[in-house]
């Protein structure tokens, strides 16, 4: 990847994803300048203080000051100040300076007249032309005498201002390096999606299938692909699907719609007469009254999913309500050949709507007999399962493919094998969204050409809940009392 900063990489979002990265590397590199400035000044001062120090011990061991007269202003030049550029001698308001050829006249009254102080490393002091820098250093031997020494620290601290120039320049050399390294990081960020939308952008163009071939290995790069391709592949299909599904559900509006239609132009015609008028629009109602169907069925559906449908419960014989659903298949399936038999367990009970209800055991039994074998059989039976009722539906028509009974839950969802009858695919999802509005289960077990078995779980109503649980405790304290009265 090209180091080279260019302008995309000044874009206001690249810059505000950048800014973290660049914070965390100035404030890093200043930290870093700053404490280097600070152990270099301090190396600098601490050299010139012990140099100063050592000089003013080694002059005073020479004894070079021999027995001195003190005087108001006194001043002296020695030239054998061992290093030093002067020493001052202190006591009360008298003082004498011993100050080297270097000094001049107004420096020399300037140091004269200065205060007694601790040691003061690179301390200013005004010449006659130019600003000096001294370090100085004092030491208090007794009876008041205080001994101020220093020398010329100019070269040092010339030193130290170069260093610190050289800082700042390296401090604004670091501003934009840190920068271009945040920028490039950033790049190296988001070059995955710059890449994935380039490619999105011309797998769109050129109606490719999929990203680059996935090569199967584990980087975060090739599982991103990975998972794009399946998206791809998902969407394709369910494109796909819903343009098979609209089509089934354009042919199976279009033959009631045309009925209508046709119905419609007949009764519009001059000689008809009143009787066949009314056909006519007995017709027109019941082909409409097909069409409402289907489009309220869709409604029940995503109401149900979506959790807004209306239920108004109530408590129901569960033998009734299937009862009275295989007493109006019944002639269907003797049409079909199909022999229709329910063994319902009496006394079971549901709090549930009637009417929704209901047409889940008509989508069950309507799918068995309709892709039912000529000659087969539907069966349904009810049992309890704890605080649930089960109710199967069982028959040995074609079975569903282990590959599609996933899939059969799904909205508009229509087998290869049931494409060849009429409906919308909208039956089995329709059970589902009911029964799980219901709080309840719905599953299926199938072996193709073999038959399928749908099995329904409710909830049991609470009025029978409270009777079940009465009796499990009437048995469990008769058990109790046998064994106690056995024991005795």
């Amino acid at each position: 990847m090209s180091f080279v900063v260019t302008k995309a990489d000044f874009s206001p979002n690249r810059l505000k994803a950048a800014l973290p990265f660049f914070m965390v590397l100035l404030v890093g590199f200043s930290l870093f300048l700053g404490l280097f400035l600070l152990v270099a000044r301090h190396q600098l001062v601490k050299t010139e203080m012990v140099e100063t120090n050592r000089l003013l011990l080694a002059y005073l061991q020479r004894g070079s000051a021999a027995p001195l007269q003190f005087g108001q202003g006194l001043s002296v030049y020695d030239e054998q100040l061992g290093g030093l550029d002067f020493i001052r001698i202190s006591k009360s308001n008298n003082r004498l300076l011993l100050a080297g050829d270097a000094i001049s006249a107004s420096l020399f009254h300037e140091l004269l007249r200065l205060e007694p102080l601790e040691d003061a490393p690179w301390l200013r002091l005004a010449g006659e032309d130019r600003e000096t820098i001294w370090s100085v250093v004092s030491k208090t031997p007794g009876s008041g005498v205080v001994i101020t020494a220093g020398r010329d620290s100019s070269f040092s601290y010339r030193q130290y201002r170069q260093l610190l120039l050289l800082v700042m320049t390296g401090w604004c050399a670091g501003l934009v390096l840190s920068l271009t390294i945040a920028l490039f990081c950033v790049r190296r960020l988001v070059s995955p999606l710059v890449k994935l939308r380039v490619e999105l952008e011309t797998l769109m163009a050129e109606g490719r299938e999929q990203l680059l071939p996935e090569k199967g290995g584990d980087t975060e790069r090739e599982q991103l692909y990975r998972q794009v391709n399946r998206l791809i592949r998902q969407n394709r299909r369910l494109v796909s699907e819903m343009q098979a599904s609209l089509d089934n559900v354009a042919h199976d509006l279009r033959t009631p719609m045309t009925r209508l239609r046709s119905v419609a132009e007949f009764g519009l015609r001059e000689e008809s007469d009143i009787e066949k008028l009314r056909e006519s629009l007995a017709d027109c109602l019941e082909e409409s009254e097909r069409v409402l169907s289907m489009l309220r069925i869709m409604m029940s559906v995503a109401e149900a999913e979506t959790g807004t449908i209306q239920l108004e419960y109530t408590r129901l014989d569960l033998a009734e309500s299937i009862g009275e659903m295989v007493s109006l298949y019944e002639y269907v399936a003797e049409e079909r050949r199909v022999t229709l038999s329910c063994e319902c367990r009496p006394g079971l009970t549901i709090q549930a709507d009637r009417t929704r209800i209901a047409q889940v055991w008509a989508n069950l039994l309507d799918n068995g007999i309709k892709y039912g074998r000529e000659g087969g059989f539907v069966q349904v039976e009810t049992a309890s399962a704890g605080t649930m009722v089960c109710v199967r539906f069982r028959d040995n028509g074609m079975g569903i493919s282990a590959s599609e009974q996933p899939r059969i839950w799904e909205r508009l969802y229509r087998g290869d094998r049931s494409r060849s009858q009429q409906g919308l695919g909208l039956g089995l999802n329709f059970v589902k969204a009911i029964v799980e509005a219901h709080g309840g289960t719905v599953q299926v077990e199938s072996v193709l050409h073999e038959g399928s078995c749908f099995t329904v779980m409710l909830p049991m109503a609470e009025a029978q809940l409270l009777e079940v649980g009465s009796m499990e405790k009437s048995q469990t304290s008769g058990e109790w009392s046998e064994s106690f009265t056995s024991g005795i």
